[in-house]
């Protein structure tokens, strides 16, 4: 057993003053260890680890000592306060020494059913006696004086008990989520990974696609200690080349968030049961699909690694997972998604990168920043034929085990069914494997109590999906799913993408009573995607022979050369040579509770936008409020929401000139950081501040008719201009019938022109179909027609919100059939350049005068209530009003990597096609699946 000094049941006492946390020791300097065993480096990583405070090795006069621990096993059990439980991996000489220890510390009686965590002893016998164990200073020291044969004792988290030992894979490589010990840990994994590939090398290649900033970064200014991004591609013959290109793939990418870990949980399992061939429902799949699996923020996960900043909720010492990389707090907002792009966001576009952002103070680029953002793009940029990609995140406690988010990326009919089919599979898969969630009534609710203290949760259903207002109340730029989901001629995949949430988020504690079932949720939503990519999909749409006209025109047109600082290509712009002056200006500051302790900024009447972040570690309630130059409240966010969702920023495009402040009422200071854009024209060049160049675009949304055309089972979809309605485009000769039965105008163009104000009148006198939709709704104050002639233009408004989200709705209303009540967003803001601000154009009609005139109201927009969408009957004709569903895109806001022409939510597309009187039909390997709408 070697030379032990060791007294049991007793610690010598070390002063609080003596012991850091891992960040408190990131200030140390390597001097403090001179002649120390420990090195400042091996101090990290112990801090780091164990979660707790450490006390200095000179402040250290050991506990326990013995030769069978190792350097590192020893000054954690040793620094670490006296009841804190060390994760330690240890070898026996003989069974008859294991069995001893076991007697001293098993839980022979331990049960899933009633215990939290894992039990405190796992033991083995074969191929070398063993235990891993939990164990506090006294508990080592008790065992080491009572067990004679304990020949080696090392510091060992992870979720195998014995992958340190390096013969642990007999029986699984990640073992089953109920027998596992933690979390898989990021060496693990790599290990792992490595013995998998190279008994399985036909079915799992590996690649380590780049590093991480590194956490060493933020404390010593010069040194960083980055980790593998690693890609883990599962299907049969992987070497193959050109079969693996060939092969549509699914893409899963695991814990963008590092403090989400349920993901991770449930990908390393699957890999291996597939790479095994274990995975019977997988099995044949692979054969005709290739599936990735992308560990995509390795910094976030190393909480157990030197380089792990440590972080804590409400200032607890407590161990967890971060939620961003080293350098950035959110990595799920920093991809190259088209529209708007926060100027405080680093997209990560590995094709134009440059050295050096041009707007950074400390002179960083994007390579120090987002370096793993950066290896996501390039790596799955090389991928074809990705068909889906979902980003598994989680979240605390929900109406829904899972909320499933919809993508902001823009889609076509086929995209949006899609889309919207996989999350009806997947409902329909947790609903076949749990019936509901009373299934695992008692496990949420203990779960939820032993994480929040909330006893009695249970989620109401088991998934219900949406965009990521619908289901979250927030939206974003920058995100993963985003950017993949963005045609591939605007830098993304073109790929199908959901960002499922999963409840009961624990980044502390790995407990495996619940764990399993998280696992099994994302395991369920694996498959499903795995088969959709399997299968052949088509959405048509039925109109019943209806001929649809369009009017388009170039006020809805938005195009890169019209900008002031391009050449002027492509189309005929405005654009000029000369570029302006856009510069970014940031500043940090601490806001002390109350008034008196606000930090302000000052806009200008050159400020075109005002980006406000902050951090709340040590708060726990209180609420932080935007304030602007009047002594308005235009934002405010509850501390407890800020964690794990987008209400730590604020927004505001194009902001009052004055003093803007940031005040808070909670009991602490809040970090705060102001991010202030200035531009002498309108249009802030993105050159200038994020050092990319603008991509080239021309869009308008009324592509959207051209994209839908090639869907219809029947009819058509023209294009006409405001000329060729006002010039009889829309008759039938002089025979006073019309060529269409629709019309659809989102534009007011014409609107002083009696003579296609007098056709559209005609039109639907005689029983046609008009459909205004945004700029168009205010032809409707000019249009004398019946009822609809006492709607004047004073009973018209045009306002602009934050989200154009429909309310007020009337579910049995026919424009909003198969519309479900998550389903609110009608279209999605930031790939058309709008943003989180109030800057969303809608147009409304007076609720009571849409009412007197005989209309049907479907829901209201805008902050007074007014109809948002609604029909009118004028004899046998009919005009709808939808007030926000086609804008033009946004170009006041930086959009360096293009706009959209159109993003409609599956709900406003739906809303749309029920305007329009058609049916949507999906099918599955040629099999009607499912319809929306009805053919009127």
């Amino acid at each position: 057993m070697g030379n032990t000094n060791h007294a049991a049941g007793e610690s010598n006492s070390v002063s609080e003053s003596d012991r850091y946390t891992h960040k408190e020791a990131a200030a140390l300097d390597e001097g403090t260890f001179d002649g120390s065993p420990i090195d400042r480096r091996t101090f990290m990583h112990v801090a780091a680890a164990t979660g707790a405070a450490l006390a200095l090795p000179g402040a250290v006069s050991a506990t326990v000592e013995d030769d069978a621990l190792t350097e590192l096993a020893s000054f954690a059990v040793n620094a670490t306060p006296d009841d804190h439980l060390t994760t330690l991996v240890i070898e026996f000489e003989n069974v008859d020494a294991l069995d001893a220890f076991y007697d001293l510390y098993g839980e022979p009686d331990w049960d899933i059913g009633e215990d939290d965590l894992p039990p405190k002893v796992a033991t083995r016998t074969e191929p070398t006696p063993a235990a891993h164990a939990s164990l506090t200073a006294d508990e080592l020291s008790t065992a080491l004086a009572e067990i004679d044969g304990i020949t080696s004792v090392d510091f060992s988290p992870g979720a195998n008990p014995f992958w340190k030992l390096g013969d642990a894979y007999d029986d699984r490589v990640f073992p089953q989520v109920e027998n596992a010990r933690d979390y898989v840990s990021h060496g693990e994994l790599a290990q792992g990974l490595e013995y998998l590939e190279s008994n399985h090398p036909d079915r799992l290649r590996v690649h380590a696609i780049g590093k991480s900033p590194g956490w060493e970064n933020l404390f010593t200014g010069d040194e960083r200690d980055p980790t593998d991004v690693y890609v883990a591609e599962v299907t049969k013959n992987v070497r193959d080349d050109a079969s693996f290109q060939a092969k549509e793939k699914a893409v899963f990418s695991l814990a963008i968030h590092g403090d989400e870990p349920a993901g991770r949980v449930a990908g390393t399992r699957l890999i291996e049961e597939i790479t095994k061939g274990e995975a019977d429902d997988f099995e044949k799949l692979i054969e005709d699909i290739a599936i990735v699996f992308i560990f995509t923020n390795p910094d976030g996960w190393v909480a157990r690694k030197p380089q792990y900043e440590f972080e804590s909720w409400s200032g607890t010492e407590r161990v967890r997972y971060h939620r961003g990389n080293a350098a950035i707090g959110d990595t799920n907002r920093q991809y190259p998604t088209m529209g708007w792009i926060n100027p405080s966001y680093w997209p990560a576009e590995p094709e134009d990168a440059p050295d050096v952002r041009p707007d950074d103070p400390a002179g960083r680029g994007y390579e120090d920043v987002v370096p793993d953002a950066l290896s996501v793009v390039e790596q799955l940029r090389g991928y074809d034929n990705v068909e889906y990609l979902c980003d598994y995140h989680m979240m605390d406690l929900s109406a829904s085990m899972v909320l499933n988010l919809e993508s902001n990326a823009p889609y076509d009919h086929a995209g949006t069914h899609d889309l919207d089919e996989v999350n009806r599979r997947i409902d329909g898969a947790m609903t076949d494997h749990w019936g509901s969630p009373d299934a695992i009534a008692d496990e949420t609710s203990r779960a939820a109590d032993a994480i929040w203290g909330y006893p009695g949760y249970v989620p109401d259903r088991l998934l219900d999906y949406g965009t990521i207002y619908d289901t979250l109340s927030y939206q974003v730029t920058g995100a993963l799913l985003g950017w993949a989901g963005q045609p591939e001629e605007f830098g993304g995949l073109g790929a199908v993408t959901v960002a499922p949430e999963l409840i009961l988020r624990d980044a502390y504690d790995f407990k495996p009573f619940i764990e399993r079932h998280l696992a099994t949720a994302y395991r369920l939503s694996m498959r499903e995607y795995a088969e959709l990519t399997a299968v052949s999909t088509d959405a048509t749409v039925a109109t019943g022979g209806k001929d649809v006209a369009y009017v388009s025109s170039d006020s809805l047109t938005r195009r890169s050369a019209d900008l002031p600082f391009t050449d002027g290509h492509p189309g005929k712009g405005k654009g000029s040579d000369g570029r302006p002056s856009t510069s970014v200006h940031r500043r940090h500051d601490s806001v002390q509770p109350g008034p008196a302790g606000r930090s302000t900024v000052t806009a200008s009447g050159s400020t075109r936008s005002l980006a406000v972040q902050f951090d709340a570690p040590d708060l726990d309630t209180g609420t932080v409020r935007l304030v602007d130059p009047e002594g308005k409240t235009v934002r405010k966010a509850d501390v407890a929401d800020i964690e794990g969702r987008d209400d730590g920023a604020f927004y505001v495009p194009q902001p009052g000139t004055g003093e803007w402040s940031i005040e808070h009422d909670g009991d602490d200071a809040l970090a705060v950081e102001f991010v202030q854009l200035d531009s002498d024209t309108e249009y802030p060049d993105p050159e200038a501040v994020l050092g990319y160049s603008q991509r080239e675009y021309v869009v308008n949304p009324m592509q959207y008719f051209t994209d839908l055309e090639p869907y219809l089972e029947d009819g058509s979809i023209d294009e006409l201009r405001v000329h060729d309605v006002r010039n009889g485009r829309l008759m039938r000769g002089n025979s006073g019938k019309f060529w269409y039965d629709t019309v659809v105008i989102s534009t007011d163009d014409g609107i002083d022109n009696p003579w296609y104000l007098a056709v559209l009148e005609l039109f639907v006198a005689n029983g046609g179909s008009l459909v205004l939709t945004d700029a168009g709704v205010a032809l409707l104050g000019e249009i004398d027609l019946g009822d609809a002639g006492a709607i004047g233009p004073d009973h018209l408004s045009n306002e602009t919100v934050r989200f154009p989200n429909l309310a007020d709705r009337d579910f049995d209303h026919p424009l909003l059939m198969d519309v479900r009540p998550i389903q609110q967003e009608i279209w999605k803001i930031s790939q058309l350049g709008y943003t989180t601000g109030e800057d969303s154009p809608v147009w409304t009609v007076d609720a009571d005068a849409f009412a007197n005139a005989g209309g049907s109201i479907a829901g209201s927009l805008g902050s007074s209530g007014d109809v948002g969408a609604g029909t009118l009957s004028v004899g046998d004709g009919r005009i709808t009003v939808l007030g926000s569903v086609l804008p033009p895109a946004n170009q006041h806001e930086l959009h360096p990597f293009g706009l959209a022409d159109y993003t409609l939510s599956f709900m406003g597309h739906t809303l749309l096609c029920n305007a329009l009187g058609f049916q949507q039909r999906r099918y599955v390997d040629g099999e009607l699946v499912g319809t929306w709408g009805e053919i009127r």
